[in-house]
């Protein structure tokens, strides 16, 4: 019972220094202008709100770490508490983490200036010695420590291994954003923090790995305490910096459990407990790659915006998402006490499965996303057979021997292309618009106004202009409009270049005829021969 105390006791630490901290940093936020204002679009809060809720969270995980080994109690602990010089490189990344969130709290940061810091605190916990060496999972077992290189920075040797370095980056910058992406609705990132810290603090305990134990512990402890300002309606918000911190301290605790004690755990286990934030960015990554956007984008699709779609308020789904992430917990405790991580993870993903397609039908989410994703597929094949056909046309462009050939060439790719009306001039001196909008009239579709587009491209002193109408019955299983007019234009790029070339082959022919002068015949004209091709081709 003496561990217990010392435990409930560090927690007790860790969750009054959050509780004594939040509202100095409240203060400390409307000053510096950390405030989160609603926008009507994505933010549910209705007024404006503090964030920098990763500075009370940072104070209480500080307390709780650190207090134990200042005071007098210690020897009442009868924990035999780490020595804390061996983990300079947790306390770096989170000052790092700290300084990124309150930066882009406050000044807002680009996503690449966040990821390059976000990676420095990584490499400071590399260096440190926290890190995946090796991946130990269902029957699998990867060295990663294969082509280490060796270095000193003031006289400490380091060593790197790129593919554990690798693994280390993407573990770590994973779990500091998928936190980041579910923190959207009051308490969910904190409750569901000490959902997770909670379980593997249990996990840690019952694997007596003491130092994992106690960072555990004190996240719990502080995320109980932020809680009771964060729950709805939120007092203070975690922000970048509290979101970052949850993610990179879970991260920690994940490689540390998996890598260090008696009886280390699978780091399957982690990543199961922190199922709903990575299912619900898993989900985000898809839904954005489908519909074709920046991963950055921002989209009011997360889980929690479908709960609240749904006409539940703010605490009722939080109260949903704990239920659903308390039996992923719960899924990791069963796995770790019957030592089956099969178990473990056939109870996880179904329940995770379940879940989202139940969420997610219930607004027809599922349903347009599914067509999304067939649109997408279809644009795919599409852009590949355009690909195909024009590529394939420009080498065939580039070894033809007459002007008439290559116009061959394009007349027949842009009829398997889908545009079979299609008029090319080329000419010294231009292709007027007038003329070219009137060709474009000539060509009409007679089934009604198809997709067309007047291309104009320069090779040197020659200049040609494409008017080219797709059938009207291009679309169904034609290419869209958009993909071919694209790549039609690339064709139409190439065919200029190629004229080009021949025009100059018709130049040096006629410089070289001009030093040996044959004998003599009819005057030729000055302009290139390419000049005679005012009309290249009109096809109906």
């Amino acid at each position: 019972m003496t561990i217990s105390n010392g435990y409930l006791m560090i927690f007790a630490f860790a969750m009054m220094g959050c509780v004594l901290a939040t509202p100095l940093v409240t203060q400390f936020a409307g000053w510096v202008g950390a405030i989160d204002r609603p926008d009507g679009y994505r933010r549910i809060h209705t007024s404006s709100v503090p964030r920098l809720g990763g500075l009370g969270l940072a104070v209480g995980v500080a307390v709780g770490v650190l207090l134990p080994h200042a005071s007098t109690w210690s020897p009442n602990f009868s924990i035999n508490l780490p020595d804390l010089t061996h983990e300079w490189s947790i306390g770096v990344a989170a000052l790092i983490v700290l300084g990124v969130g309150f930066i882009d709290d406050t000044r807002s940061l680009g996503p690449r200036v966040k990821l390059l810091g976000q990676a420095a605190a990584v490499m400071a916990l590399y260096l440190g010695g926290i890190r995946i060496d090796r991946i130990e999972t269902l029957g699998l077992d990867l060295d990663l420590t294969r082509g280490a290189f060796h270095f000193a920075i003031l006289a400490r040797p380091f060593d790197v291994a790129p593919a554990s370095l690798g693994v280390t980056l993407f573990w770590f910058l994973g779990c500091m954003n998928v936190w980041n992406l579910i923190d959207g609705m009051d308490g969910l990132a904190s409750g569901v923090g000490l959902l997770v810290s909670g379980t593997l603090t249990l996990v840690a305990l019952h694997n007596r790995n003491v130092e994992v134990a106690i960072l555990a512990t004190a996240l719990a402890g502080s995320l109980a305490g932020f809680l009771l300002y964060n729950w709805h309606p939120a007092c203070i918000f975690l922000g970048d910096s509290g979101a970052l911190l949850i993610g990179l301290f879970i991260g920690v605790i994940g490689v540390q459990g998996s890598l260090k004690g008696p009886s280390a755990i699978s780091i399957l286990f982690p990543i199961l407990a922190m199922g709903l934030p990575i299912s619900d960015t898993a989900m985000a990554i898809f839904r954005r790659w489908v519909r074709n956007l920046p991963m950055s984008a921002a989209d009011r699709r997360h889980v929690h915006h479908i709960l609240i779609g749904l006409g539940l308020n703010p605490r009722q789904a939080a109260l949903l998402l704990y239920c659903f992430s308390g039996f992923l917990c719960g899924a990791v405790l069963l796995g770790v006490s019957l030592r089956s991580e099969f178990l473990a993870l056939v109870l996880g993903m179904s329940g995770c499965l379940a879940f989202l397609v139940v969420v997610t039908s219930r607004r027809d989410e599922l349903h347009n996303l599914m067509d999304d994703f067939q649109a997408r597929m279809l644009r795919g094949r599409q852009e590949r057979q355009a690909a195909k056909l024009t590529w394939e046309a420009i080498q065939r462009v580039e070894l033809c021997q007459s002007p008439l050939a290559a116009f061959e060439i394009l007349e027949k790719t842009a009829e398997a292309l889908g545009c079979p009306r299609l008029h090319v001039a080329c000419a010294d001196a231009g292709f007027p618009p007038e003329d070219a909008v009137s060709t474009l009239d000539a060509i009409e579709d007679g089934d009604g106004a198809a997709p067309a587009a007047i291309f104009r491209t320069a090779a040197g002193e020659l200049r040609i202009t494409a008017v080219m109408r797709l059938s009207a019955d291009a679309g169904g299983e034609g290419l869209a409009s958009d993909i071919a007019f694209r790549y039609l234009q690339r064709l139409t790029r190439s065919l200029a270049d190629r004229l080009a070339g021949f025009a100059a082959e018709e130049e040096a022919r006629r410089a070289e005829a001009v030093e040996t002068p044959p004998a003599p015949k009819p005057a030729q004209p000055t302009t290139p021969a390419l000049g005679r091709f005012e009309a290249g081709l009109a096809r109906r």
